[in-house]
């Protein structure tokens, strides 16, 4: 029972997540993430930024490569996960969990993703 509660969530939000890419009003979120993805991509590979607990892109080191760059993903991440939460009614911490554990599912091997407590592990 629960196993199917957690993929009618899964499936639910990735539909959100597609939906409201196409609906927030003219912000462009939808283009402006698929032109940062090979960037992104690439920092994935390269183990300086991993997906976190929250379904944020973090720094896994020192390194800050495109710093600029990721806060712009994280803000339109952020501005999709409100604009789900609006519609669910429900908290945006809800979403961001949920999010994570989706895009945790997602991740291509080798790329880091944090735990649930906050530790940094390659998948």
């Amino acid at each position: 029972m629960r196993s199917k509660q957690w993929t009618l969530w899964m499936v639910l939000g990735i539909a959100a997540v597609l939906t409201i890419a196409h609906s927030v009003p003219a912000q462009g979120i939808k283009e402006r993430m698929k032109e940062r993805l090979p960037v992104i991509a690439e920092l994935k590979q390269q183990g300086i930024v991993g997906e976190n607990n929250r379904g944020y892109l973090d720094f896994v080191g020192s390194a800050k490569s495109h710093e600029a760059l990721i806060n712009q993903e994280n803000q339109d991440r952020k501005t999709i996960y409100a604009h789900i939460a609006a519609q669910q009614n429900t908290s945006i911490s809800v979403v961001e969990k949920n999010r994570a554990v989706q895009l945790v599912k997602r991740a291509a091997p080798g790329t880091y993703v944090q735990t649930p407590e906050g530790t940094w592990v390659q998948k």
